[in-house]
């Protein structure tokens, strides 16, 4: 369903302890996007997809407090989302 290619030196679930690194790991499912809103910080994933006509997004809360809390939480949905499909 997914054409994540995985290395297989490279700890996904592990999560960086910087919004850049954070947003470059994102960058392994697909095209994060993060923004700004009146409340606080939001973050969402359009995530890679191998079918024709497919759309998968996971996003995070919104009114997050920071931008990396915001793109973690977001990280952290893909990694069980991801865990659920494949069981």
């Amino acid at each position: 369903m997914f054409n994540i290619v995985r290395n297989p030196s490279v700890d996904y679930e592990k999560v960086p302890e910087d919004l850049s690194g954070l947003l470059i790991q994102l960058l392994n499912y697909g095209h994060p996007r993060i923004s700004h809103h009146s409340g606080g910080w939001h973050c969402n994933v359009e995530m890679n997809t191998n079918t024709t006509g497919a759309d998968f997004k996971i996003s995070s809360d919104f009114d997050i407090p920071t931008p990396y809390q915001a793109a973690k939480q977001c990280h952290e949905r893909i990694i069980n989302t991801l865990k659920n499909l494949t069981k």
